[in-house]
């Protein structure tokens, strides 16, 4: 099982990597600050989660990997980008959609870290703590990323980003509750939040706020 979450977490760097490192290239982010951003993206929701857990020092400086991958994910986007240079600016706007899958997909794998986490240090059944864990695993990240290049955090705004990563925790919990494998809470947790954010894309669907 550690195999697999560790997987998990790759993956889900990787996504929140070109997640972060494009929402900052279009910033106009010099190189620097835009893979400053990927990478803080990619670790951000597990910084916030080990500080919360008491888990010190956070596991990024324990075990680099995760920064490292972010970092050759940046690098490979840079690449790309000035490879296809002209493709990127023709196709900004489709490139949005791309995003968004990579940011759904992050958002989904570290939920389910997040909450792995909060149960194996010991707080199984405090469900309230493992959805909270869970869910600002999820978002912290994407925080960090909107806050870093200016603009209101994304979870605040858009198609029931939080919500879905908070769903996506209850799934997890309950059949973490109802005794099933680990890996079905695996599965199922991450697929529930990008269904979610996928079909909130698709047909617009937001919160009601408050206009004066």
């Amino acid at each position: 099982m550690e195999l697999i979450i560790h997987i998990f977490e790759i993956i889900g760097s990787i996504a929140f990597a070109v997640s972060g490192v494009t929402i900052a290239m279009e910033r106009d982010l010099d190189i620097f600050g835009a893979t400053v951003v990927g990478v803080l993206t990619a670790v951000g929701g597990g910084l916030t989660r080990d500080v919360i857990l008491g888990y010190l020092p956070p596991t990024l400086f324990r075990d680099p990997t995760f920064v490292l991958v972010a970092f050759l994910t940046c690098v490979s986007v840079f690449l790309l980008f000035f490879h296809f240079k002209s493709s990127f600016a023709k196709y900004f706007e489709k490139l949005h959609s791309v995003i968004n899958v990579f940011d759904a997909i992050g958002l989904g794998i570290f939920v389910a870290v997040g909450m792995t986490g909060a149960i194996n240090a010991g707080f199984g059944n405090n469900g309230f703590l493992l959805v909270f864990v869970g869910t600002i695993t999820g978002v912290g990240g994407g925080l960090l990323r909107d806050v870093l290049v200016g603009t209101i955090p994304y979870v605040l705004k858009k198609h029931v980003y939080a919500v879905a990563a908070i769903i996506g925790a209850l799934v997890y919990l309950l059949t973490y509750r109802l005794g099933l494998p680990s890996i079905a809470s695996y599965i199922l947790c991450p697929a529930v939040i990008i269904t979610i954010r996928m079909l909130a894309t698709k047909y617009k669907w937001n919160l009601p706020r408050f206009k004066l």
